[in-house]
């Protein structure tokens, strides 16, 4: 049986990172996120096939460590405009922070057709670090590069193959009974992604709560997730 899902994966606005020294402030809050542990136990009623419907305040933080180095990748639905979702990524390295929202429509269209070009980005903020300015692009300037954010923000379609029934899983965010594990392609704009990943209904956004790459052993753990209560941060 093939399961097939358009999930919300954060953008890993990563620039912060690249060639950049390390933060103190930031590794230790990196640090933090990665000692955070939860006693909770999730439980499922049926397998993992599609992802909840959207609301405004769902959000999830996956840590992902990829060899030495380790990120924190923040999701959240902090608004909602006409019929656009606010979406929030922020990427936490040891070497700094940048934030991105997209006023982005026709989502729902996507888990139904399986097609990113059913979803619109309206337009797109973004913030790197705390005392830098927000940048907006809208207009002309997003018509010419609308599809490169818009794969950033899908991953495109994310395919699932059901590999092996269902399993407990246990991580940061609390220990998930009954997780669909499924092997995942995900097509963006930078490659393709392979993994075999753990996934659960109660989990908003796109439903992972543990995932490895099979290109290069990156491993992605759900630390903290929630129904409600995300807003923005600019």
């Amino acid at each position: 049986m093939r399961l097939r899902s358009a999930t919300v994966i954060a953008l890993a606005v990563v620039l912060t990172a690249c060639g950049a020294s390390v933060n103190p402030v930031m590794q230790k809050r990196v640090v933090d996120w990665f000692g955070k542990s939860s006693s909770q136990s999730y439980d499922a009623s049926g397998a993992f096939t599609a992802v909840m419907p959207y609301a405004v305040g769902q959000y999830v933080v996956h840590g992902v460590t990829d060899g030495e180095d380790r990120s924190v990748i923040r999701t959240a639905i902090v608004g909602k405009e006409g019929n656009a979702w606010i979406i929030e990524s922020a990427s936490l390295t040891a070497s700094g922070e940048t934030t991105m929202q997209m006023a982005v429509s026709g989502l729902e269209q996507v888990q139904k057709s399986m097609n990113p070009d059913d979803m619109d980005v309206k337009w797109v903020k973004m913030k790197a670090g705390e005392d830098e300015e927000v940048q907006k692009i809208d207009g002309m300037v997003l018509s010419m590069s609308k599809s490169m954010y818009a794969k950033g923000l899908t991953g495109l379609v994310v395919n699932f193959e059901k590999s092996g029934g269902t399993a407990v899983t246990r991580v940061p965010a609390g220990t998930f009974n009954g997780c669909t594990r499924a092997t995942a392609k995900v097509e963006t704009w930078i490659k393709d992604f392979e993994s075999e990943g753990y996934y659960h209904p109660s989990v908003p956004l796109n439903g992972m709560v543990r995932s490895v790459s099979t290109d290069d052993d990156t491993v992605t753990e759900l630390i903290e997730f929630g129904l409600s209560g995300a807003k923005r941060s600019f």
